[in-house]
């Protein structure tokens, strides 16, 4: 498999990582403020932030 073709996997996989944790803090910040989990939020931005990176190195290397 070419290098290009892995990339754009690995880019795929990056993409929908980082839709499903942006669904997952979307869905808990809907709950009540009480119930909300504010170490579960931190943690799934820091993913969502780790998933932005990798995506703008994945795309630097396709170009």
């Amino acid at each position: 498999m070419g290098r290009n073709k892995e990339n754009r996997k690995k880019l795929q996989v990056q993409y929908n990582a980082l839709q499903e944790h942006l669904e997952k803090i979307a869905k808990e910040k809907l709950k009540p403020i009480e119930s909300q989990d504010q170490g579960l939020i931190a943690h799934w931005e820091k993913t969502v932030a780790n998933c932005r990176q990798n995506i703008a190195k994945l795309e630097r290397r396709l170009r």
